[in-house]
């Protein structure tokens, strides 16, 4: 049987940004016993925490799993994946394939999920879906358009070896957006964080004639 730290850090690598008070409901036990287990899972390396802002109140921070946590990927299993993506190479017309097929595959999983009428519902029911699967952690409405914005990547090794992994994730926002989707950022690429643009249609020019 799992003990309590276990659970919690279980929890935290599938779900990715946690609330302690989350924690303390799923677990069953109190906030002070929750922050004990995350502050020793934060000494060995195995957590971390970020600070999230909100439109209102204090900021509260949020847990996540480090790659010290989730390198749990049996070596062989991990090789394999890496021999997989650097045979592929640049090989367009298989990269384009394989990642049509997972970001459809995961796009259906998550449909059902993402209701909204308006760009900025929509916005945000895909990133309260995507957040889940590391995808997606905020969205902002900008002058150019909708951000979409992943402060960590969820495979960074698998993206330095092929742009599959980064496609995937932009074809699966775009599909359950119904709007075209352009990556300006990459966290593989030395930027801060992932990054996706849905761009606001330039409004035509309106002309006086004299």
């Amino acid at each position: 049987m799992q003990g309590t730290r276990d659970r919690i850090l279980d929890f935290v690598i599938q779900h990715r940004d946690v609330r302690v008070e989350e924690l303390a409901s799923e677990m069953g036990i109190t906030v002070a016993a929750v922050r004990r287990h995350l502050d020793n899972l934060r000494a060995d390396g195995l957590v971390g925490a970020r600070a999230v802002k909100q439109a209102t109140g204090r900021p509260y921070y949020a847990y996540f799993a480090t790659e010290k946590a989730t390198e749990a990927v049996p070596p062989a299993y991990a090789d394999l994946l890496e021999r997989m993506l650097r045979g592929l190479g640049e090989q367009d017309e298989v990269i384009g394939a394989v990642m049509t097929s997972v970001a459809e595959s995961l796009a259906e999983k998550h449909k059902s999920e993402v209701t909204g009428l308006s760009t900025e519902e929509l916005a945000a029911q895909v990133t309260e879906s995507l957040r889940a699967e590391g995808i997606l952690e905020e969205w902002r409405a900008e002058a150019d358009g909708i951000h979409f914005v992943n402060g960590r990547c969820p495979y960074h090794k698998a993206a330095e070896i092929s742009k599959l992994p980064c496609e995937a994730d932009r074809r699966t926002i775009e599909l359950l957006l119904g709007h075209d989707v352009e990556q300006i950022n990459r966290i593989v690429d030395g930027a801060a964080r992932c990054e996706y643009l849905v761009r606001t249609p330039a409004r035509p020019q309106i002309i006086e004639i004299q």
